[in-house]
């Protein structure tokens, strides 16, 4: 019944995203570990007031309570985004320790 109401897009989401015209209620980042502050704050530019993020990965295997080697840059990402998302005072958020971690984060 909401076959109809699905659309596809196939490519880049910070290429795409932007040129779509839609705020979003809800997103899902779970793509590149090293473009996830990209990701973020180009979502965050489309989510509603009161509208969430769910992050995947936030944990990484618990590869973010280590000290990555310098060129492990999926690791460095991860760590960076949350850096970034503890200390962004435009959202209310939290990281559920489930499997590799999930981090909700809503739009003040």
């Amino acid at each position: 019944p909401f076959a109809d109401k699905i659309r596809f897009y196939i490519g880049d989401a910070l290429e795409l995203v932007p040129n779509l015209g839609v705020i979003f209620d809800m997103a899902f980042i779970d793509g590149d570990k090293r473009k996830y502050i990209e990701y973020y704050e180009m979502t965050l530019a489309h989510l509603s007031e009161g509208g969430y993020i769910i992050a995947d990965n936030t944990l990484w295997d618990g590869h973010v309570l280590e000290q990555p080697r310098s060129n492990d840059a999926q690791t460095i990402g991860i760590k960076a985004f949350n850096d970034l998302v503890a200390a962004d005072k435009r959202v209310e958020k939290v990281i559920l320790p489930l499997r590799d971690g999930l981090t909700i984060i809503r739009k003040k």
